[in-house]
């Protein structure tokens, strides 16, 4: 027999899934946003234009946090974040932004899409499983693992349909570039895994989304703003042409609703579930070049959809926890 505690537990699960798959979809149009400004730092180094353009990015998820916080206190609610988590949480964002935003766009310059996308997903889901079950004693699953292996496999199945460019790249690189990028992809794989498991501590607890998401972007704002201030200068930065502007701004408007999507997944599903979710982008990215830019549908498209498919099934079983062995009286 259904009881009210099942079905307010099924209708969780079921907001967590959507609010999983809707960041899945706005990360996706980010990168496409994203993806228009590369190659476009002109007089600028890689790492500078890509520090950046995170820090553009991140400026709508701050301001939009921030007027969230403004008007929970309007109302008479809880606001402001806790004091004894701010510090974690500004070295969370810290790790989040340099560590996996930088260190990514940094990875893609070294090596490539074709290896740094399943390096990285990869990474996020094993990390995130593992400091999220050490951490916080998320449950790991059968149907899990087996998600999880299904969607590693898609991500480095869809990969290959970019082998060439990738080929190019590493062919003309030396072991140690190689080696730097593949390094960059892992870390940027770790940051976002341990950081999914500090996001759920805080949402589960006594914090309100809108604090945890102020806090982790106003310290990627300020960290990396005063950085490309001090690297490039004002007078480079403010001749950032009015279209790329845009771009980015268009980029940081998509993160801010994905990155509110999936704080607020990680309240009803384990961080293992919401990487799931979240790694296929991966697939959507590659449909989306198909029908928006004319790439071609080849075999690996065909075959990552249907492992992402399943990954996705198995990612929506219901978590089924173990009976309490009743106590003698």
């Amino acid at each position: 027999m259904t009881t009210d505690a099942d079905r307010a537990h099924h209708d969780s699960t079921t907001l967590g899934l959507v609010l999983g798959f809707t960041s899945a979809i706005a990360y996706m149009a980010a990168n496409l946003g994203l993806r228009s400004v590369v190659g476009l730092n002109e007089g600028i180094s890689d790492l500078d234009w890509a520090i950046w353009v995170a820090t553009n990015r991140v400026f709508p998820v701050a301001t939009t946090a921030w007027c969230v916080v403004a008007w929970r206190g309007f109302r008479g609610r809880p606001a402001l974040p806790i004091r004894n988590l701010v510090i974690p949480l500004i070295a969370t964002g810290l790790m989040m932004q340099w560590g996996g935003n930088v260190g990514f766009q940094f990875a893609l310059s070294r090596i490539g899409l074709a290896i740094t996308v399943p390096l990285t997903f990869a990474t996020i889901l094993i990390s995130a499983a593992v400091v999220g079950r050490l951490v916080i004693n998320d449950p790991l699953t059968k149907s899990t693992l087996c998600a999880m292996a299904a969607m590693m496999a898609a991500v480095t199945v869809l990969s290959q349909g970019t082998g060439r460019a990738t080929a190019a790249l590493v062919h003309n690189a030396n072991l140690q570039t190689i080696a730097l990028g593949a390094g960059a992809a892992c870390l940027a794989g770790v940051a976002y895994g341990t950081g999914g498991v500090m996001i759920r501590r805080c949402v589960t607890g006594e914090m309100s989304q809108s604090a945890t998401i102020a806090v982790l972007s106003t310290t990627g704002l300020v960290s990396l703003g005063t950085t490309s201030l001090v690297r490039i200068g004002p007078e480079a930065l403010m001749q950032t042409p009015i279209d790329q502007w845009l771009r980015m701004f268009g980029a940081g408007i998509a993160t801010a609703i994905a990155f509110f999507a999936i704080t607020g997944s990680y309240r009803f599903l384990t961080v293992v579930k919401v990487n799931l979710l979240n790694a296929s982008q991966a697939t959507l990215s590659a449909v989306a070049g198909v029908v928006l830019f004319g790439e071609p549908n080849t075999i690996w498209l065909q075959t990552g959809t249907v492992l992402t498919i399943i990954g996705l099934i198995l990612s929506a079983f219901r978590d089924t926890p173990k009976p309490e062995p009743i106590a003698s009286e």
